[in-house]
């Protein structure tokens, strides 16, 4: 297959119903698609004003919409330098392959060092041998001895009330 150009956007608040439409996606090809409960409204809130939490991306291949990422700044305490934190990105997979996922990513290391970023971080289930062998044959650093952990739902609530009784 041979590589299209690839064309990323900034997205903007109008691209919030296409946004949650790739969140979906994402959530279905992780076997997970009961997790993608978001809404345009509520991705507004995190993406754009004043309260903005993190930014996102659209790729379009001959003017058609085929990817998108959500990032974050983020920063190393033990080293004392920013990232970028990559929360989702996806390719729609009939453009997997050709070198779109690439481009991408090359265009988000870009931004991280316009950002005065050092590196970037994401994660990848376990399960999901496609991504790895992809990340790997970047380069991309795998962080053995790393545990992520989500409180949520009642054990999150019994944590805000924990000393308030």
């Amino acid at each position: 297959m041979r590589t299209e150009q690839l064309k990323i956007r900034g997205a903007m608040p109008a691209d919030a119903a296409v946004l949650c439409e790739f969140i979906a996606e994402l959530a279905a090809h992780e076997g997970r698609p009961k997790l993608a409960t978001i809404t345009p409204d509520c991705l507004q809130g995190l993406l754009f004003g004043d309260r903005a939490i993190a930014e996102a991306y659209l790729g379009y291949v001959g003017g058609k919409c085929v990817a998108y990422a959500i990032v974050a700044e983020r920063f190393s305490s033990f080293r004392g330098t920013r990232l970028l934190y990559i929360e989702d990105m996806l390719v729609r997979r009939e453009y997997r392959g050709g070198g779109t996922g690439k481009q991408f990513l090359a265009f988000l290391a870009r931004r991280a060092a316009g950002l005065g970023c050092e590196r970037m971080e994401w994660s990848a289930l376990d399960g999901n041998d496609v991504a790895l062998g992809f990340y790997d044959h970047l380069g991309a650093e795998r962080e053995d001895g790393v545990v992520h952990f989500s409180l949520r739902g009642d054990f999150f609530e019994n944590l805000i009330r924990f000393g308030n009784e």
